[in-house]
């Protein structure tokens, strides 16, 4: 599987190579081509912590706020930025992203295929899965073919949704493929407590029979531990996810319940053990999920961000749209997960919890759907080879490597036009985001004359001082300018909307001269920028404005500093 995943981190790789290849002296490639503004943010975020940052305080916001615990994955990787040789940092935080991406992508690869073969020693089936959670997607590129890319009201999820398609995750979020490796370790780390402890009078524990004798060996390479100390692991693993991604964290608890609810339910008894060693992970991961909802409910600004930060679940019909394939290759394998030993019934859990999460009270509902792509994908592959009629007669969803050999020939064909049906989704990505490079169009490309005008600004500029610009000027600013924009970020600057129609009044020739100054003096700005962004939003010239003192200027980008008057 290692080459495959090499395979598959050049494949995102490419428009990237692409992209950084087409650059001009005067069009600078900005670093992205897949959710732009986000990873924008992202590399503003790396720069905080490139300045010295520990605590994460919003750059695209003007109203004061406390520095909080988060973003410390990124705030990381911009000290690691920092470290390298070069004169370039904002080059060098662009570098460090995407050796991230690759290098915790590989990490996310390796550690599913871990968790597929603690399930099923079946190696077709586990690299049938692998397959299909590595590549797959859905029936996105099907709508977009037939002309409805916004088909009741959203974007089909495998373009969009990468806590539910690991291939976004390769593509532009490293923060999410570590986030999701320290879930799956977790998992098999509280599932190896349980398998410990419902067979411990076994003298080599680490076989215990059920639920989950192959940990140690695919998974883990440590010395004998303790019920107590697996269960510990688990909840140090989480509350290591939980400040990447505060709210996996509960995914994570919901997975596991729905797990022992099931088991309960298998055993035909109360598993009370098991549960107390649930609960010593929760325990040890809660606090940081405390802090995060103590963070966003009790401070405005970071309240106002969680309040518009709102990623709803589409109609029902996306998820079918997105998962149906696998969803109906996995219901012929539904009864035999169910009822013989091995790990069927951990997945059959796991996917049976998601339709519940992504539909509950929260702002963030579909990304509740992290990592169900695993076990969906093995579940499907299970069923694929039960359609062939390929699995030897056994009492176990386990199989054992001894079994009756199937035609393996059959097998990997099907599974080559499967995972190529369910990988279009993907190749469309890819070749539009390469094709949409041609031209060199804005966002994904930078004016030479904007880096310079930003540059200079950064040699000048203090952390709390606030820059007025136009909405898109303002997502780019923070990249290389260590301070704070009015607006420039949909859910983190505080009522965006507002914010851009201000900024629209601002740069308008009817908007009256004491009506800009009180804008200026309410939100703190300290310097205004002057583009070819802003110049499109009205006619005003900020040179007639006597509270504005020019300070910059080289072709189509000028500076002006906020004067008392």
């Amino acid at each position: 599987m290692l080459a495959f995943s090499i395979i598959a981190l050049i494949i995102t790789s490419i428009p990237y190579v692409l992209g950084a290849a087409l650059a001009t002296g005067e069009r600078l490639f900005g670093g992205f081509v897949y959710a732009v503004e986000d990873c924008y943010a992202y590399l503003a975020h790396m720069r905080e912590g490139a300045n010295g940052a520990w605590l994460f305080v919003l750059p695209y916001t003007p109203e004061v706020h406390a520095p909080r615990l988060l973003y410390l994955f990124h705030l990381l990787l911009g000290k690691l930025a920092l470290l390298l040789p070069g004169g370039d940092l904002t080059m060098r935080l662009v570098w460090v992203y995407h050796a991230a991406r690759l290098a915790f992508g590989l990490g996310l690869l390796l550690t599913v295929y871990c968790f597929l073969a603690a399930c099923t020693e079946r190696v077709g089936v586990r690299r049938l899965a692998w397959l299909m959670v590595t590549f797959g997607g859905g029936l996105g590129w099907l709508l977009v073919a037939l002309g409805r890319p916004g088909w009741l009201g959203s974007m089909p999820l495998d373009f969009i949704l990468p806590e539910g398609f690991t291939f976004l995750v390769l593509y532009a979020f490293p923060h999410i493929a570590l986030a999701r490796t320290l879930l799956l370790l977790g998992l098999l780390s509280l599932l190896r407590a349980w398998a410990i402890n419902t067979n411990p009078e076994t003298p080599d524990t680490h076989r215990a029979p059920c639920p989950m004798p192959h940990v140690s060996r695919f998974t883990f390479h440590v010395s004998r531990l303790t019920p107590l100390k697996w269960a510990i692991l688990s909840g140090l693993l989480w509350a290591g996810l939980g400040l990447i991604v505060p709210f996996y964290v509960a995914v994570a608890w919901a997975v596991i319940g729905a797990a022992w609810l099931a088991w309960g339910l298998r055993e035909r008894r109360v598993p009370w053990q098991e549960g107390l060693l649930a609960g010593v992970a929760a325990l040890i991961s809660a606090p940081i999920v405390a802090y995060n909802a103590w963070v966003f409910t009790t401070n405005p600004v970071y309240a106002t961000w969680a309040a518009q930060n709102r990623i709803l679940s589409p109609h029902p019909l996306h998820y079918l749209a997105a998962y149906g394939i696998p969803l109906v290759l996995a219901a012929f394998a539904v009864r035999s997960a169910w009822r013989q030993k091995g790990m069927g019934w951990l997945a059959l859990a796991w996917v049976g919890v998601v339709p519940v999460l992504a539909y509950l009270p929260f702002n963030l509902q579909r990304r509740l759907v992290e990592g169900v792509q695993v076990p969906l994908s093995l579940l499907a592959a299970w069923g694929t080879v039960k359609i062939l009629n390929l699995q030897p007669p056994t009492s176990n969803f386990q199989l054992p490597t001894s079994s009756l050999q199937p035609p393996t020939s059959n097998l990997k064909g099907v599974a080559g036009v499967l995972v190529v049906a369910l990988s279009l989704t993907n190749v469309l990505l890819v070749a539009g985001n390469c094709l949409s490079l041609w031209g060199r169009p804005a966002p994904i490309y930078r004016d030479r004359g904007e880096a310079a005008a930003l540059d200079w600004l950064n040699e000048r500029v203090k952390p709390d001082d606030v820059v007025l610009a136009a909405y898109g000027t303002g997502n780019y600013l923070p990249v290389r300018v260590s301070a704070r924009v009015f607006v420039g970020h949909g859910p983190e600057s505080v009522h965006a909307d507002e914010k851009k129609a201000l900024v629209a009044n601002f740069f308008d020739t009817a908007t009256d001269d004491a009506w800009r100054r009180q804008l200026l003096m309410q939100y703190g700005v300290d310097y205004v920028f002057w583009g070819p962004a802003e110049r499109a939003l009205g006619a005003f010239d900020p040179r007639k404005a006597g509270d504005l003192r020019f300070v910059y200027e080289r072709g189509e980008y000028t500076l002006f500093e906020v004067t008392d008057g």
